[in-house]
């Protein structure tokens, strides 16, 4: 069990799982602040690499959304590679933010069947986005309920993939 309570979170991001993750801190009463006093720091659809002495300044630490069921794709731009590599399922985790990018211990995860012929956008928007916020809802009831859940990722399924190429240019 914790021994600090989650009430005050401060979070990061954009997008529709920044949205829903400022509803489901609404719903579970949380204070969102905009400081390092907060227990708990989510980054909710963050591109940037946040420094340590960040992520490690909240007490019960710095979770992350990823649009992949990690140790898979690490990395840039999941979902085009997801789609890229035809992969037959895909999903999101929420991690523990470290040293080492998209590598910190799970907190939460899930999967879903891959839909046919779906863009990456459409996967993230129609799809993934609202699987995020649901697993988001999920893991902050069983933070404030004390439970801590971290499963360290398996180093031998992990891939890491850049960016999605640049586009040709057409003359």
């Amino acid at each position: 069990m914790s021994e600090v309570k989650l009430t005050t979170i401060r979070v990061e991001g954009a997008g529709p799982v920044y949205d829903g993750v400022m509803a489901v801190c609404q719903k579970h009463g949380l204070t969102v602040v905009d400081d390092t006093s907060a227990s708990l720091f989510v980054l909710a659809n963050v591109q940037r690499i946040v420094p340590a002495a960040e992520f490690m300044a909240p007490p019960l630490g710095t979770l992350c959304f990823h649009p992949s069921v990690l140790p898979r794709h690490r990395g840039r731009d999941a979902v085009y590679w997801t789609i890229k590599m035809g992969d037959t399922t895909t999903g999101v985790s929420w991690f523990w933010v470290s040293e080492k990018v998209d590598a910190g211990d799970v907190a939460i995860a899930r999967e879903i069947a891959t839909p046919p012929d779906i863009s990456p956008r459409d996967l993230y928007n129609l799809h993934l986005a609202q699987l995020g916020v649901a697993a988001f809802d999920e893991l902050i009831g069983q933070i404030r309920g004390g439970t801590i859940p971290r499963t360290v990722q398996d180093e031998s399924l992990a891939t890491f993939e850049l960016g999605r190429p640049p586009k040709p240019v057409v003359s």
